[in-house]
């Protein structure tokens, strides 16, 4: 009987936990969304108490737009709360409770959750407004330099009054300034000058950004702009990136220079603390340039600057000086031809400079009279520039340049976003992908030939200097942009159709028929297309485009796809950062003209047999994939007898496939194929040499290295091993060696083309020798977890090294030796003549830039990132030239505030940015 019972009794024990177990299971969800609620209602009841007491110190006052824009946005989280808490409290029993959670479309915790933090991101703008409306008013610190004591580079001519104007609204009481006039006028000019020059004259600002407010630009783009501007991390809503950006700033002193203004944006939705002026000791200041005068009014700007036209003196020397003293002064006829034409451009610096340069191979009487008559016909009759007579000069510039080649690459650049910048490199692989270039063997030539022809355009005035926000540099030498309003007249002179509706915010393809139709070239590059139609029926049912440019659609639809493999003529497709997840899209198998197909920065795991069907493809680039390797079929690249182009190449370390390159290197010595440019990923010294030894038919240009068969020393920058290696070193531009038991390398190979070095988890790795002639080109160096390195002595002989970039190498100590290891002698000044980034990461023993404790040169430095770096208390650098920008630091709060310094003028060169 007792037996029995204590049966009885634990079957019913078992029985309890199971059930408490299963209901406990299913309850979790909704305890979770209880206490999820009860928080959103507590930040919600503190919301409405900081409404309550904004309210009150604004009663009786204007209400500014900034307040009336949060009070909106307060209203609407209300809303939202009281619809998430209607949907939570909808059933209390807990069967209906539970059949809620599983039949609605996700559980309310969730949807608590999230709105929590939107409603904690209203709760810091409105802390800020509060802050604001109980500060008393205050005025900005006096100026530094007066802006007429400052010493500018020759050219500036009349526009150096306008330049005068805003540098003196830097220490006045205004929060908002304009600057307005027709496009090609100089506003663009103007907010660059007073970026480069502020520190000099108003060092109080911790920040001072430009951002390009292209037309149609969105909120989001906006933001995308302040987070590349500010090196600040991506979030995935604009709520919290709005949060981000409110937070960076929100503490700090900035100047905002919002250029190209079309209509007023919501810049308390994009992250700018509200509102402008001087608020608590923090100056906020904004510059908008715009076509409109109402639209700088619309900004809240009561000062405006209109930007005129250049007076005849200032035109005529800004004119002289882009043609050249010895066109014009080739005789009394010319110097009087070329005023008349100078006269025509109306005093706008943008045509003064083009028609300038256009004209300074000009050297006879009858050229300056045709080229007189030409620009008349432009019919340029007043400062306000007409879509016509914009056309008429543009069309001029282009008809002067040196070639139908430069003309084609130049009309390309319109097919980017509106005031894009525009890599240069991307823009030359474009252009060899359309097949403007002439046709080289040798991909390196052809890339050189696509440089010079950047060059000829930015000499032309007709592409500007971007910026490389990855540097922090503005301007920069790997960028370029193309002026708007020559964009504007590019794409009404472009030779065939063209639907260019790129960086628009775009979320599905334009539905008008009459778009598509006959369109030649098609850009919808950096939108944000989520829906589109299938081909049948729709917008797309007649289209045939030779080149697409998809390229930065992050989650482009699978729709897109199946309209895409109809469009049977297509030679260029881009489809770069996509969102292609792991599985190939198989309607690009059906492009059989395809030339071009560019696939980077997807998640793609294998390619199919069926890519065979493109033969006439030439260029297939799959760089900096998200799997380390890509399934390869045997066969496939044999069948792809046109391929010159094969870029495999990531410095991803995400592994799925094991030795998936042996049928790409057999193939290619088996049938002898050419492959002028391959990028790939290889685990050990034998394909190495296999690939060496098929040169030059085959030109390695970006290779990984991975384990690397247990191998002591790196024998592909060895001189040693030139005889079997010298294919693949001599071709070389990028290598990256990665999770390897390499304890030394010794670099003394000749690697003429070599520019990029990437080292990581080589734990054994002791020794690092670098002879200068094997390290003379190298532009970027960076190192990961080599945790047995002590020191980089040698990249101080590097004379192009542009980015440093060293992290988690836990034994290193200083980053330049003594003359013991190989450095400079003590007290002699080290030189860096071109690091614009150098980032030094989570090196926590590293105690000393140099170990002998002398002076280090950065002219061009532009940002250092020092995080993990808690023994470095001194950063050796000598105070740069007045004319250098500051030098951004990133770093915590405490070691910035420990860091010794050699003098003020030293530590005045930074700008600390505290993470």
């Amino acid at each position: 009987m007792e037996t029995q019972l204590a049966a009885v009794l634990a079957s019913l024990a078992l029985g309890g936990a199971l059930i408490v177990l299963l209901f406990g299971k299913w309850w979790q969800p909704l305890a979770d969304g209880d206490k999820r609620v009860k928080e959103l209602d507590d930040a919600v009841e503190a919301l409405l108490q900081l409404r309550a007491d904004l309210l009150k110190q604004l009663d009786g006052a204007p209400e500014p737009e900034q307040p009336r824009a949060w009070l909106r946005r307060v209203q609407d989280a209300q809303d939202e709360v009281g619809s998430i808490k209607a949907r939570h409290d909808a059933g209390q029993l807990y069967v209906v409770r539970l059949l809620h959670y599983f039949l609605t479309t996700g559980p309310v915790a969730g949807l608590a959750e999230k709105q929590l933090k939107i409603v904690r991101a209203i709760q810091e703008q409105g802390a800020a407004l509060l802050e604001a409306a109980l500060a008393t008013p205050q005025a900005p610190p006096p100026l530094l330099l007066q802006p007429e004591e400052l010493e500018l580079p020759p050219g500036t001519g009349s526009a150096r009054a306008c330049l005068n104007d805003a540098l003196r609204f830097l220490g006045d009481c205004d929060a908002a300034l304009g600057v307005w006039g027709a496009g090609g006028v100089g506003k663009t000019t103007l907010l660059r000058q007073v970026r480069d020059v502020c520190g000099r004259v108003a060092p109080f600002f911790d920040h001072v950004f430009l951002v390009a407010a292209s037309r149609d630009c969105t909120v989001a783009d906006l933001q995308s702009e302040v987070v590349a501007v500010l090196g600040l991390r991506e979030a995935p809503t604009e709520q919290a990136q709005a949060a981000g950006i409110l937070s960076f700033l929100r503490d700090k002193s900035f100047l905002l220079l919002l250029d190209g203004v079309w209509e007023r944006p919501d810049l308390e939705r994009v992250g700018i603390p509200q509102p402008f002026g001087v608020v608590a000791g923090r100056v906020r200041k904004v510059i908008v340039s715009s076509r409109s005068e109402a639209v700088c009014a619309d900004m809240g700007c009561r000062n405006k600057i209109k930007m005129e036209c250049m007076n005849e003196e200032d035109a005529w020397s800004l004119f002289e000086a882009n043609v050249g003293e010895e066109a014009i002064r080739g005789g009394t006829q010319i110097s009087t031809l070329a005023r008349q034409v100078a006269e025509e451009c109306k005093g706008l610096p943008l045509f003064l400079a083009t028609i300038g340069r256009a004209m300074s191979n000009k050297r006879t009487p009858e050229e300056w009279g045709n080229a007189l008559d030409k620009v008349k016909k432009s019919q340029l009759m007043s400062t306000t520039l007409s879509d016509k007579s914009t056309q008429a000069l543009v069309k001029f510039c282009l008809d002067n340049l040196e070639s139908d080649t430069v003309r084609e690459c130049l009309l390309t650049c319109a097919l980017w976003p509106e005031d894009h910048n525009i890599s240069r490199d991307e823009l030359v692989q474009c252009w060899i992908g359309l097949g403007l270039l002439p046709n080289h063997d040798d991909v390196d030539e052809a890339l050189r030939f696509g440089h010079t022809v950047v060059s000829v355009l930015e000499s032309s005035r007709l592409l500007e200097q971007g910026d490389n926000h990855r540097y922090n540099m503005s301007p920069s030498d790997t960028h370029v942009r193309l002026h708007d309003v020559v964009r504007d007249a590019v794409l009404q002179l472009a030779p065939s159709k063209w639907l260019v509706r790129a960086g628009v915010g775009l979320r599905e393809p334009p539905r008008d028929e009459a778009l598509w139709r006959d369109a030649q070239r098609v850009s919808l590059m950096h939108n944000v297309i989520e829906e589109a139609p299938a081909k049948a029926g729709g917008a797309l049912s007649d289209a045939q485009p030779v080149s697409l440019m998809l390229q930065c659609n992050h989650a482009l639809p699978r729709k897109m796809f199946q309209a895409i493999q109809h469009f049977t003529t297509l030679t260029y497709l881009d489809l770069e950062d996509t969102g292609i997840l792991d599985t190939f899209p198989m309607e690009i198998c059906c492009l059989v003209n395809l030339e071009f197909l560019n696939l980077s920065k997807n998640r793609i795991l294998a390619l199919p047999m069926e890519l065979s069907n493109l033969s006439q493809l030439k260029y297939l680039h799959l760089r900096d994939n998200y799997y380390i390797q890509i399934t390869i079929p045997p066969g496939l690249i044999s069948r792809l007898g046109k391929l010159q182009v094969l870029e495999l190449f990531t410095a991803s370390i995400v592994s799925v496939a094991d030795d998936y390159i042996a049928p790409v290197i057999d193939e290619l010595e088996t049938t002898g194929a050419r492959m002028p440019s391959l990028g790939i990923w290889l685990d050990n010294t034998r394909d190495v040499q296999r690939l060496a030894r098929l040169a030059p038919g085959v030109r390695t240009r970006s290779i990984q290295l991975r384990k690397l068969d247990g191998a002591r020393s790196l024998e592909l920058l060895s001189a040693e091993h030139a005889a079997e290696l010298g294919g693949v070193q001599e071709c070389l531009r990028e290598l990256v060696v990665y999770s390897a038991d390499i304890e030394e390398i010794v670099a003394d190979a000749h690697a003429p083309r070599l520019e990029v070095v990437k080292f990581g988890f080589l734990t054994r790795l002791r020794v690092m020798e670098w002879s200068h002639g094997a390290a003379s080109n190298l532009r970027e160096v960076a190192l990961g977890a080599c945790h047995s390195l002590t020191h980089m002595t040698w990249v101080q002989h590097l004379p192009c090294l542009e980015l440093l970039n060293l992290s988690g190498c836990n034994g290193m100590t200083r980053l330049i030796g003594g003359v013991a290891d190989g450095g400079s002698p003590a007290g002699e000044l080290l030189t860096f003549p071109r690091l614009r980034l150098l980032a030094l990461l989570g090196l926590p023993k590293l105690e000393a830039i140099r170990s002998d404790g002398g002076e280090c040169s950065f002219p061009e430095l532009r940002r250092l990132q020092a995080r993990g770096c808690s023994r470095l208390r001194c950063i050796p650098m000598r105070p740069v030239a007045s004319g250098q920008g500051k030098v951004r630091v990133e770093g915590d709060k405490h070691w910035w505030n420990g860091l010794q310094w050699a003098s003020d003028d030293v530590k005045s060169c930074f700008v600390p940015v505290l993470l």
